[in-house]
């Protein structure tokens, strides 16, 4: 039978290096994608075997990989702003971290934007599992997504909760856009973030253990989802046309909680879900049930 346990030692030997850079971008309203465009191409100069790793995945089949970093926005109550969330996924791509370091340097010189204006990173603060925020220019240390920590008080299998997507969600079925997804759609779009970057005997266990996690899923009480289409358009300097991230944003609710699979949800506020993660998309904010239930969705009445 799987049980949290099960679930947080397949997740141990994964392990996360996260960070918050504090930015200083003048004279330009800088994205996301904005910005990773520019570091990709300074690590891509500085070092082609870490960009190899970190941005394509490493040099297996191309279904096969997943990019080892995510780069995001800081929550909007974070203590500098602008600021951006800097993860590196998995063993190997931490490997690289020294020469990420550097290639910011390096971006920075680069600059944003048509005119490209250079920026600063006016300071780092590491993350921990726990959604801690360390202090400004503390060291960072990898720990494993096993010791992710669930985000509200109680027990966690039990606790009522609202599984949030403030950005576009992207889960493809038949390769249509999923538009109102369900639990058992979440923990399926888990288990596909996690299958490449798990070990041949990790691959195994997920194999074994999937039919039951999707009988919880899809047993556990939830409600309807919330929530609204949100297209992004950004333009790409590199591929040199428009690019469109289609997706869904809002919100579903868990009354009984989540069951033994919290721990899934817990490791996706870190990997995120669906398509154009490295971008923020798919990110999930585990939220109180009650305390948040009567804050709309912008576009969307309840």
């Amino acid at each position: 039978m799987v049980d949290a346990t099960t679930l947080l030692d397949l997740l141990t030997p994964l392990p996360v290096c996260a960070r918050r850079l504090w930015l200083h971008t003048p004279g330009v309203m800088a994205t996301v994608p904005m910005i990773r465009g520019t570091f990709g191409a300074a690590l891509h100069a500085l070092d082609r075997a870490a960009y190899d790793t970190v941005f394509e995945g490493g040099t297996g089949p191309a279904h096969t990989r997943q990019p080892g970093y995510i780069l995001r926005p800081a929550p909007p109550d974070s203590q500098e702003s602008p600021a951006i969330e800097w993860l590196l996924i998995g063993g190997s791509v931490i490997a690289h971290d020294a020469v990420c370091l550097r290639a910011w340097d390096r971006a920075c010189g680069m600059g944003l934007g048509k005119r490209r204006e250079s920026f600063t990173v006016r300071g780092v603060r590491p993350l921990g599992p726990g959604r801690q925020v360390g202090a400004l220019g503390a060291p960072a240390r990898a720990w494993s997504l096993g010791e992710v920590a669930w985000p509200l008080e109680g027990d966690p299998a039990s606790m009522p909760c609202r599984l949030t997507f403030p950005t576009p969600l992207r889960l493809l079925r038949h390769s249509k856009l999923i538009s109102t997804p369900t639990y058992a759609d979440l923990i399926v779009g888990i288990m596909h973030r996690l299958r490449s970057r798990l070990s041949e005997e990790g691959q195994a266990t997920l194999a074994a253990i999937q039919p039951e996690l999707l009988e919880i899923a899809r047993a556990t009480p939830a409600e309807p989802w919330v929530g609204a289409r949100l297209d992004l358009h950004r333009y790409s300097a590199r591929q040199a046309r428009e690019l469109e991230f289609w997706g869904v944003t809002g919100y579903l609710q868990l009354p009984s909680g989540p069951g033994p699979c919290w721990p899934l949800l817990a490791a996706a506020e870190w990997l995120h879900l669906g398509k154009s993660t490295i971008v923020g998309l798919g990110q999930l904010r585990i939220e109180p049930y009650e305390a948040v239930r009567r804050r709309p969705v912008a576009g969307v009445r309840e």
